[in-house]
């Protein structure tokens, strides 16, 4: 294998491989944002605002989830204050669920792209 023929097979890799990234992080966004309304349709929220200012955004290499500071207090147990600390019930629709993910795509990028992965990558152009 020449030089030329080894450098256009690893730039074709490294599109593959970045389209597999692209595609794993979206599926992931969406899965996210999906378990997070469902969540908080569940617990009773009726506020638009805290479904509305939410935004998924995958590129090549970076995952971006855009929400609210609310949502992070509303999955808090308690909060220190000047006045002591506030014990409040919690709802689970901010860590546990991005952590959770996290370790799902963490997972799915580590073992996923596979030569099936590959072959299936190549075909959709």
């Amino acid at each position: 294998m020449t030089r030329l023929e080894r450098r256009k097979a690893s730039q074709e890799n490294l599109i593959l491989e970045r389209r597999f990234i692209r595609t794993v992080l979206r599926e992931e966004g969406n899965d996210m944002m999906a378990t997070q309304t469902k969540k908080m349709n569940r617990s009773g929220f009726q506020s638009r605002e805290l479904f509305a200012d939410r935004k998924i955004d995958a590129t090549d290499t970076v995952l971006s989830f855009d929400h609210l500071m609310k949502h992070r207090f509303i999955d808090m147990k308690r909060r220190r204050t000047t006045t002591g600390v506030v014990k409040k019930k919690n709802y689970a629709i901010h860590n546990r669920l991005l952590y959770g993910y996290a370790n799902n795509i963490v997972r799915r990028l580590s073992f996923g792209f596979t030569e099936s992965t590959r072959e299936i990558m190549g075909g959709l152009e």
